[in-house]
């Protein structure tokens, strides 16, 4: 009966833990760059234009454990699964997949145009 008690303790002290560990996306990210791919429908290059990077500074997004969000555009909440995020902010909702690997996040979004798709991916450490 007491190794029962022992083993009931243990199981809970580590369903605790295991609780409380944080989510690696819970902190404060520095945007760094983001590249515009376009592309054709079909997921090929679009040949009338060229992709394009541009480095980023002094922009950050904070995202904290009560599914909130705090950024230079404002604050605004977020909800995430597997492999994608999707942000909520000033009553627009953009989705993003997201891949997170040695302390970066690169975020990537496609938008429809009427001639083609833009494929933007933001570069977070």
């Amino acid at each position: 009966m007491k190794l029962y008690g022992y083993l009931l303790g243990l199981c809970t002290v580590l369903l605790l833990s295991f609780n409380t560990l944080q989510n690696p996306i819970h902190k404060k990210w520095k945007l760094v760059a983001e590249k515009r791919s376009y592309l054709n429908f079909d997921y090929t290059r679009h040949e009338g234009s060229r992709d394009r990077l541009d480095s980023i500074q002094n922009e950050t997004v904070q995202f904290l454990p009560d599914g909130t969000f705090k950024s230079g555009d404002g604050n605004g909440h977020y909800t995430f699964t597997k492999d994608s995020i999707k942000l909520r902010l000033n009553g627009k909702e953009s989705g993003f997949k997201y891949i997170l690997s040695q302390s970066k996040l690169v975020m990537e979004s496609d938008v429809r145009e009427s001639r083609f798709i833009v494929r933007s991916r933001l570069y977070l450490e």
